[in-house]
C-alpha cells in the first residue's frame, strides 16, 4: 500500500504542501502545523548526515530543529545532545518509540534520567519519536510531544500512532527528493572549503601532496597548507586519519 493511499485525503494535502516548499524550514512548519491537528503541541526533527555513532564508540550529537517549544529549554541541552535518551532509543528498533517506554526502562543511566527530568520541567515528558534510518547510515528523527496543556493525551497517543509514522517517512523522502537535507541545521558541522574537499579525496586516492599539486594546478606547499588545514578541522592526528574521518562524514 502507498504512502498517499494510507495516509487519506488530509495528509495527501500535507505531501503537497510539502512538495511546493521552498527550503527545508518552510517544509518544518508544515510538519509542526500537521503535528499539531493530531494534537501535538510541539515538534522536532533531526538529521545526522553520518553514522551516528563514531569508530571510538561515542555518539554525534543530535541537533533538534525545534517548533513550539518553550522559551529558554536550549541553554540547558547541550550536555544531552549525545546521550538524549530518545535519540539512543532508535538503535535498538525502527518503529515508533513512546517515551514513556523509554522512560520506564532499565537501560537509562543517571544522567539519561537528568535528560528525562530536564525536559519535563519544560513541561515536555509526553510524546513518540519516529526514526528513520538512511542509506549509508545516516539518520532521520521527528518527534511529536504533548505538553501539559493536552488533557487527552492517551487519545491522541492511539489515534496518531500510524499517522506519525507515515507522515514521516513522507517527509523525508520528499526534503531529500527536493535537496533540502544541506538546509538542516546539524550539530557541530565539519566544514571543508571546496579546495580542501579535492585536496583531501586526491589523499584518499593515495596522492602525495606533489601528485595531488600537478593535478590542481597549486604547489605542493599549497596543497600540505590546504591538507593541513584539513586535519585541524577534522581533529585527526594525521593524513590517513583525516581522510578517515572525512570519508565517515560523508565530507568525500
Amino acid at each position: 500500500m502507498g504512502l498517499t493511499m494510507y495516509m487519506g485525503s488530509l495528509d495527501v494535502e500535507f505531501v503537497r504542501q510539502v512538495e511546493q516548499a521552498d527550503n527545508f524550514q518552510q517544509a518544518l512548519d508544515l510538519l509542526a502545523d500537521a503535528t499539531q491537528r493530531l494534537g501535538f503541541t510541539q515538534a522536532l526533527y533531526g538529521y545526522i548526515p553520518t553514522i551516528p555513532r563514531k569508530r571510538d564508540g561515542t555518539w554525534y550529537p543530535l541537533k533538534l530543529n525545534v517548533r513550539n517549544f518553550p522559551s529558554g529549554w536550549v541553554a540547558g541541552w547541550e550536555p544531552f545532545t549525545e546521550i538524549d535518551p530518545y535519540y539512543r532509543a532508535c538503535f535498538s528498533g525502527t518503529g515508533l518509540i513512546e517515551w514513556s517506554d523509554v522512560q520506564r526502562s532499565e537501560q537509562i543511566t543517571p544522567v539519561q534520567r537528568r535528560a528525562f527530568e530536564y525536559l519535563g520541567d519544560f513541561g515536555l515528558s509526553c510524546g513518540i519519536t519516529v526514526p528513520v534510518h538512511l542509506p549509508f547510515g545516516r539518520f532521520a528523527v521527528m518527534s511529536a510531544i504533548a505538553d501539559r496543556s493536552c488533557r487527552n493525551w492517551h487519545a491522541v497517543r492511539n489515534e496518531a500512532r500510524d499517522p506519525l509514522f507515515w507522515m514521516m517517512h513522507a517527509f523525508t523522502k520528499v526534503i531529500f527528493d527536493r535537496g533540502f537535507e544541506s538546509q538542516i541545521d546539524v550539530a557541530n558541522p565539519v566544514s571543508l572549503t571546496n579546495r580542501e574537499q579535492e585536496c583531501m579525496r586526491w589523499a584518499a586516492c593515495g596522492k602525495t601532496s606533489t601528485e595531488i599539486g600537478i593535478i590542481i594546478g597549486r604547489s605542493p606547499e599549497t596543497v600540505r597548507l590546504h591538507i593541513k588545514n584539513s586535519i585541524a578541522k577534522l581533529n585527526a592526528h594525521n593524513r590517513a586519519q583525516a581522510v578517515a574521518n572525512a570519508v565517515e562524514l560523508g565530507l568525500i
